[in-house]
């Protein structure tokens, strides 16, 4: 009698450290994945972010330019419109735009762009 409640015993016990082995498990698996789920979202952030800084400095190529071309070949203003004065594809696949947007100040704004964004730079001369 007390034989089989021994072995009865060692049944149950070995259950639930089976049991326990399974829930500790389960455990680790969810937060591997939220883990994996953050890194990835970072990942995505900052892929972002390196879009950005790469339209930026396009942006800030075409302010470069037309500061150039003013100093240098001496632009000559028309009226201000909606079409760009100067659209350039740069090697990194990265374009920008350089609007004439005001006579007095002198406003000029120059967009960049690259794959899926997109940042601007104004540019002020007078008062």
């Amino acid at each position: 009698m007390i034989l089989i409640k021994a072995k009865n015993f060692i049944k149950h016990r070995s259950a639930s450290a089976l049991v326990l082995t399974m829930f500790i498990m389960a455990g680790m698996l969810l937060v591997a994945l939220n883990g994996a789920y953050v890194v990835s979202l970072g990942l995505r952030a900052s892929g972002v972010q390196a879009q950005s800084t790469k339209a930026y400095y396009a942006a800030e190529s075409g302010s470069e330019f037309l500061l150039w071309e003013l100093r240098k070949n001496g632009y000559v203003y028309t009226s201000p419109s909606e079409t760009a004065l100067f659209d350039v594809t740069l090697g990194s696949g990265a374009t920008y735009s350089v609007y004439y947007s005001s006579f007095w100040p002198l406003v000029f704004q120059s967009i960049g762009e690259y794959q899926n964004a997109r940042r601007s730079v104004e540019i002020r001369i007078g008062s």
